[in-house]
């Protein structure tokens, strides 16, 4: 699942996986954008088949956070 999230990181980003740790800041060290965060949560969503909740878009701020908040969502399953 990790390996997942970093390699749709990786694609949007256009960011090498070296280059992406779990303390990078997803907009800041990324560059991601609003939207670009739109387009990677729905594409985990839809590959991990689970739903983000949307209101925490921008209290997620690092790989970590993200990998964090994924593997809770895949626990209530």
């Amino acid at each position: 699942m990790e390996k997942t999230i970093i390699e749709r990181i990786c694609i949007l980003s256009y960011n090498e996986s070296s280059d992406v740790k779990i303390d990078s800041l997803i907009q800041d060290d990324l560059n991601f954008d609003d939207l670009d965060l739109a387009e990677l949560y729905m594409d985990l969503e839809e590959k991990l088949k689970i739903a983000i909740d949307y209101n925490l878009f921008y209290e997620i701020k690092t790989v970590g956070d993200l990998i964090s908040y994924v593997k809770k969502l895949i626990k209530k399953r």
